[in-house]
């Protein structure tokens, strides 16, 4: 669900609490596969050997029921088993659930479950464990902060007040059949069941411990391709193949993450053969592209993360459309993509990153005409310049993108001051409506423009909900309820449309960029895939050549 986070090299997103998450942005080693089919067209895949990647801190947590941080979804959606998973396109498919049926009125999903799934301690899974997790998920003792995922099935609300004992939505048929029931139609309900609080776990593992939240985080057993062996903080996370996996044994043995935070250590540690893949910054790019030995093997997806300057409507100055539209008027992002993020950023036009439902390639947006902002300042009372803070994570790399940015807004007459802070003290400053800008970035936790359109602009999630800029609009909550409530995808798009140019008119936001994760992986890497969801790859397709 998704998140707001800061442009920095050497940390992975991480969650605070509340209903979306705000994040880190990784740009090394989180990325899980690269494809290169090119290589393996004519061979057979091999079973056998151990995956070296990176991760670039501790997963706070291996239980699905609390994870809130994309490292920690990496991990579980290795060790665990959603009732849907994701293509590489963030498409659902079918995992512990084979296929579904929904009704007509768009309330009631039945799934039907694959009959040879196991956990990692023999334990044949069936429709109980599902209802066990999801009502896991809601009770209050559990104390959950992803219940959002699922409180819109019917009953979830009066079981999570303690009225009632089970969540009357929830309806077991046979072993091998579930039915789920929502309060009302919730279009993304079906991709938010591919996120890791969905994930299925086994009641006997959960209710040995006295203290689940604590004992179970680092012993978990789930149904997915790989079984936990061992975990040292600050070092390393090791798994096994999980040898009776319900969609066929992994290639690999098991993977091994060490804890590497700093870029410069893991190009290193890959190209002294440690690693067996390694994200690439803008600045690493230029020279793998032009390295013989790693050239073809480099892969490119763009990842539905958005890059912005969030602009609080509620303080002068930008409670004033006019100013808004003059500071998105005056950053030239074709210029910065060109120069600066390079290909690892595209420019963006509006909130709807490409690869959702509702983007649009035509859509025009905001360009560079320091003139026309020069113009809305002075309509609004600012015919002598403008001088603002913009608030934003202390690294090197917010800093070389945003000199350029300055030097842009002062040929509009904008005096825009850089202010370097400790991230999670400026997301505190945001929360409580303290400060007038800031940069960020959102990344998809489920994919569908829903999740960026409702927690960044719908009036419900001021503060750490991810409306940060405190932006409220009728038409544009209207208009985003009803798309939460329109199962045709026709209409539904017609809508986020309808979303997205009331946004660009109330400009909130300054839309910099989309993001664009660049891989590169060793030689002897057969099936390694990039997938847009952070959660969605199990690495059962991945095999080393000897």
């Amino acid at each position: 669900m998704r998140r707001l986070g800061q442009l920095l090299v050497k940390r992975f997103r991480r969650t605070m609490p509340g209903p979306w998450r705000l994040s880190l942005i990784p740009v090394l080693a989180l990325v899980t596969s690269a494809f290169l089919a090119g290589h393996a067209l004519a061979e057979t895949p091999q079973y056998g050997g151990t995956w070296m990647g990176a991760i670039a801190n501790d997963p706070p947590t291996l239980d699905p029921a609390y994870s809130v941080a994309a490292v920690d979804g990496m991990l579980i959606a290795l060790l665990y088993d959603g009732l849907i998973g994701f293509d590489t396109e963030g498409r659902p498919i079918p995992n512990l659930a084979a296929r579904w049926e929904i009704s007509e009125d768009n309330r009631t999903y039945t799934f039907y479950l694959v009959d040879n799934a196991y956990f990692h301690n023999g334990k044949h899974f069936t429709a109980e464990d599902v209802k066990y997790s999801f009502e896991r998920v809601l009770h209050p003792d559990t104390a959950s902060p992803r219940t959002w995922v699922l409180d819109r099935i019917e009953g979830a609300k009066e079981f999570m007040a303690g009225q009632a004992s089970e969540v009357s939505g929830i309806r077991v048929i046979d072993p091998y059949t579930i039915q789920i029931t929502l309060a009302e139609p919730f279009a993304p309900f079906l991709s938010m069941l591919g996120m890791p609080a969905a994930h299925i776990v086994d009641r006997n593992e959960i209710e040995k411990y006295a203290d689940p939240r604590t004992d179970y985080a680092f012993n978990p057993v789930g149904t997915g391709p790989f079984k936990f062996v061992s975990f040292n903080p600050g070092d390393r996370i090791v798994l096994g193949a999980h040898e009776d996996y319900h969609a066929g044994r992994p290639y690999l043995d098991g993977i091994v993450y060490r804890v590497i935070s700093d870029q410069a250590t893991l190009i290193a540690e890959f190209e002294a053969g440690t690693l067996h893949a390694v994200g690439l910054s803008a600045a690493d790019l230029p020279r793998f592209r032009n390295d013989p030995r790693y050239r073809d093997y480099i892969q490119t997806q763009n990842n539905l993360w958005l890059y912005f300057i969030g602009l609080n409507a509620t303080r002068p100055p930008f409670d004033d459309v006019r100013v808004r539209q003059a500071v998105s008027w005056a950053v030239d992002r074709e210029l910065l993509a060109e120069t600066v993020v390079k290909d690892t950023r595209i420019p963006a036009k509006g909130p709807i990153p490409p690869g959702l439902d509702g983007h649009r390639e035509d859509l025009v947006g905001y360009g560079y005409d320091p003139e026309k902002a020069r113009q809305l300042l002075a309509e609004a009372g600012y015919a002598n310049g403008l001088t603002f803070e913009v608030h934003m994570a202390n690294s090197d790399v917010n800093v070389q993108l945003f000199e350029p940015i300055q030097q842009m807004m002062a040929a509009a007459g904008i005096r825009m001051e850089i202010v370097l802070r400790d991230f999670s003290a400026m997301l505190a400053d945001t929360t409580r409506n303290a400060i007038d800008a800031f940069y960020a970035s959102w990344g998809a936790d489920y994919p569908e423009a829903e999740n960026y359109l409702y927690p960044l602009f719908h009036s419900d999630n001021f503060g750490a909900g991810g409306n940060r800029t405190s932006f409220s609009h009728p038409e544009v909550d209207r208009l985003i309820e009803l798309a939460q409530r329109t199962a045709d995808r026709d209409e539904r798009i017609a809508l986020y449309h309808q979303i997205e140019d009331l946004v660009l008119e109330q400009a909130p936001r300054v839309f910099l960029f989309y993001g664009q994760t660049w891989v590169v992986t060793r030689p002897e890497v057969r099936g390694y895939q990039l997938y847009r969801i952070f959660n969605a790859d199990k690495m059962t397709g991945i095999w080393l050549v000897e």
